[in-house]
């Protein structure tokens, strides 16, 4: 056990601190694996329950840690990169980064459009579409929850195609010959409803990003609208720009 050094400049929470993130960096606590309690770890440092609290504040607020209500203190997953002006579809670029991939159908349904819908679309109130609701995990976790609308007019039988674990612009490509090659994309922040906080296994309340996308075929015209929700402890937006 590394002692800690109260004659030091370095508050002792600070050591605290750097002590834990050497024994995250160095596989004594894992990814998922709950710290020792308070009191252990006051015991196993000799220091004070508020020299405690202030490190573990801290790596919670620097998403180091995460706290379960009623259960403990945990090791957070590393932040996923994810490229914001990317067109892949998301079982391509997870494949890609070297990381496995899969799609649970949560919901679908033919309906009818909302007058939003019919303006981005360009359908008229009375054409069907089709609402499909999907959880895109990575390596198993949830990672986003997905709720996208297509126009059934221009993709008859679309939802038939639809199973897990399947891309959708591949089935685009392959059944309708439909290239997604543009997408006009917006970045919002929500909070988190008890369905979405039962998905993500997050504290209630939690911060959301909500990605809005448009996607774009090569006559410029749109294939589909999308609603992505991804819990911004997750994650990190990236983006390149190209002289």
């Amino acid at each position: 056990m590394k002692k800690l050094n109260s004659a030091s400049q370095i508050p002792l929470y600070h050591q605290l601190k750097q002590v834990i993130i050497g024994d995250i960096e160095s596989g004594k606590y894992k990814i998922g694996e709950q710290l020792p309690t308070e009191i252990e770890l006051c015991e196993n440092y000799s220091v004070s329950r508020i020299t405690v609290r202030r490190a573990i504040s801290d790596l919670v607020n620097e998403k180091i840690l995460y706290r379960k209500q009623g259960k403990g203190t945990f090791v957070s997953e590393s932040k996923i990169e994810r490229e914001l002006i990317s067109i892949g579809s998301f079982s391509d670029i997870t494949t890609q980064s070297g990381k496995e991939p899969s799609t649970q159908i949560l919901e679908t349904q033919i309906k009818k459009p909302t007058k939003e819908l019919c303006n981005v679309l360009k359908i008229s109130s009375d054409q069907d579409i089709l609402e499909l609701k999907r959880l895109l995990s990575i390596n198993g976790k949830p990672f986003i929850i997905e709720t996208s609308h297509y126009p059934i007019s221009r993709f008859p039988n679309l939802e038939t195609y639809i199973s897990s674990n399947q891309s959708i612009y591949k089935i685009l490509r392959e059944n309708y010959g439909v290239e997604i090659v543009k997408a006009e994309k917006t970045l919002d922040v929500k909070l988190s409803n008890p369905e979405q906080s039962e998905i993500f296994e997050c504290d209630a309340n939690s911060v959301l990003y909500l990605l809005k996308k448009t996607a774009f075929d090569k006559k410029d015209e749109v294939v589909h609208v999308s609603n992505s929700l991804f819990l911004a402890s997750k994650v990190t937006f990236t983006f390149t720009v190209k002289e």
